[in-house]
């Protein structure tokens, strides 16, 4: 069984390495430029929200989430269709300080809310206000900082973890829930190679790039897993077939069945690296 949307987006934003991603200027400090900037389109910008679209559009999500650069439209936007909550859900968008900020919801108790978020700083640092990477952070459900939640509607119907007891999208209210990787019994069926040549777009090649990242294969992500092959995957692919080289070679980056099996168990502890 295809695993939820909420739930492969979670583990998209999960996999998204914590470090800092601007660059640093004697005169302006961190100067606003990342990855994540010229996937939106609006490098050198503030980015917490670029960060969460390009979340949702690394996964093929972003029909479901409005393209807009600050906190205060995209309340406006979910508001106007009655995706608003005041309590916290799995993938939803928090307005943080009445628009200064905003992070994704990965986590809740009665407590508090666990989130992630670009444009940010690690958590009990200090930069004079200026964010430079992407940290996760704990804040208090109570805090006067947190204004509400933008909770999308998944196109597959499936309510993520939810709080609300009156969501919008049919959900039973939890106490509380923390992510934690998706596991399967067994690795789903492979679907044929042409998924993972170079360029090709699929949720089958994000599923084997999250495979990749799990298992610390070749360099690593500057952004994380995406729907797209690119020459940066076929090279992690060949380190997994190198080491695996008398199953899987030769190592040429090109994903077999066994090629796929291997990435599977290792990501999942099934078998030793």
């Amino acid at each position: 069984m295809a695993a939820a949307q909420w739930n492969r987006l979670m583990d998209h934003v999960m996999a998204v390495p914590e470090r800092t991603y601007e660059g640093w200027n004697s005169q302006d400090g961190w100067d606003n430029h990342t990855e994540f900037g010229e996937e939106f389109g609006e490098d050198g910008y503030s980015w917490c929200v670029m960060w969460e679209w390009d979340m949702y559009h690394d996964v093929g999500l972003d029909a479901i989430v409005p393209k807009v650069d600050n906190v205060s439209a995209f309340t406006a936007w979910a508001q106007r269709r009655g995706q608003w909550s005041e309590y916290p859900s799995i993938g939803a968008w928090v307005n943080l300080g009445n628009g200064a900020h905003t992070e994704i919801v990965t986590g809740f108790d009665a407590v508090n809310i666990r989130t992630k978020g670009g444009n940010s700083i690690k958590e009990g640092a200090a930069d004079n206000g200026q964010g430079n990477g992407v940290w996760s952070h704990t804040t208090a459900r109570r805090s006067s900082r947190v204004v509400g939640y933008f909770a999308p509607r998944f196109p597959d119907g499936v309510c993520p973890p939810t709080a609300d007891p009156g969501d919008h999208r049919g959900g039973k209210a939890v106490a509380s829930y923390h992510w934690t990787p998706q596991s399967t019994p067994g690795a789903p069926a492979f679907p044929g190679r042409q998924y993972f040549v170079l360029g090709a777009s699929s949720d089958y090649a994000l599923q084997l790039q999250t495979w990749l990242q799990r298992g610390n294969w070749g360099p690593p992500y500057k952004v994380g897993p995406s729907r797209t092959m690119s020459q940066l995957d076929l090279i992690k692919v060949k380190a997994l077939q190198q080491h695996y080289l008398s199953v899987l070679g030769p190592a040429d980056g090109l994903t077999g069945p066994r090629t796929w099996q291997y990435a599977y168990e290792v990501a999942y502890g099934l078998r030793a690296k």
